[in-house]
């Protein structure tokens, strides 16, 4: 069996923005953790990640590129508007946690000649749209 490594898009699986057939769930405690199957899989999640870190930073107000640290509530905004708006490039249509990530990664591979030829001026908006958290009704 080949060496698991931790899911680089925990966070969305976790929030159920989206399914992964390459991740397996155990449970630390009451924490559930996500690690990948496959090694393939997880680079080029890990590619993605990276560039949206790199890319996206502006949108919560970082300076500094990619090393910094996000909150919580930061993380999922990137996690799951950047793997929404990569799902409505590739698939062509709006939607939530319907897609697989694993898969989504390979079809932008195969499309797109690797995933750093990505146009994100077009995924960029999704993340700065993308909110966790109901809207409040004022009293």
């Amino acid at each position: 069996m080949a060496k698991e490594t931790r899911c680089y898009f925990e966070k969305a699986l976790i929030f159920g923005c989206a399914g992964c057939s390459q991740a397996t769930r155990f449970e630390i405690g009451e924490r559930p953790v996500y690690m990948c199957r496959s090694a393939t899989a997880a680079d080029r999640c890990e590619r993605y990640a990276c560039l949206l870190r790199q890319n996206a930073g502006f949108v919560f107000g970082q300076t500094s590129a990619g090393n910094s640290r996000l909150s919580n509530y930061h993380e999922i905004r990137l996690q799951c508007g950047g793997l929404q708006g990569l799902s409505a490039m590739i698939y062509k249509k709006t939607g939530g946690g319907d897609f697989d990530i694993s898969a989504l990664m390979k079809a932008v591979e195969e499309e797109h000649q690797g995933i750093e030829r990505i146009a994100l001026d077009k995924i960029v908006p999704r993340i700065a749209a993308f909110n966790p958290r109901p809207h409040r009704k004022k009293k």
